[in-house]
């Protein structure tokens, strides 16, 4: 007559920590995309990284705004802050604005990030200078990342409406 052994798993406290600990980082790594911050969120990363590129296509002005001494009317001169902050203002809204709300795909359309940030980018610069004529959609990047009229216009409008709430 063979009795069959039970075994007995007696968790020490280690391993009860250790397991604690590694459901904690399956939580934080499975969380949801609202809860990321910056530095977990791989996609906002990557989209940061890919502004790099079209801010250097577009020579977007830099971070700060450059001061430059400018003549008052009063006569004084003074230091004014002029231009400049565009590619920290396209970070803000890249990072604010959920990109499927700007733009969806379905029937044939493709989305494609860089797509979009290219638009955010053509908007913030058009919001500093609505002539700038370099940004013409006949350009090879503007057109290669397939940004058309119809597109941006729409983009530009999801952004109108989406900063102004």
């Amino acid at each position: 007559m063979d009795l069959k052994k039970r075994k007995h798993i007696f968790l020490d406290d280690k391993a009860k920590i250790d397991r604690m600990a590694n459901k904690i980082k399956k939580y934080e790594k499975f969380k949801p995309y609202s809860q990321k911050t910056a530095d977990e969120d791989f996609r906002l990363q990557e989209k940061i990284a890919q502004l790099s590129i079209v801010a250097s296509n577009f020579m977007m002005t830099g971070h700060s705004p450059t001061l430059v001494l400018t003549k008052r009317e009063e006569g004084d001169e003074v230091q004014l802050p002029v231009g400049g902050g565009q590619k920290d203002r396209a970070r803000e809204i890249i990072s604010k604005v959920d990109f499927r709300k700007l733009y969806r795909g379905g029937k044939g359309r493709k989305t494609d990030p860089l797509m979009i940030i290219t638009a955010i980018c053509m908007y913030v610069m058009r919001q500093d200078n609505p002539k700038r004529g370099d940004i013409k959609y006949s350009n090879d990047f503007i057109r290669n990342v397939g940004v058309t009229k119809e597109i941006y216009g729409h983009i530009s409008e999801k952004l109108d409406s989406c900063l102004k709430s």
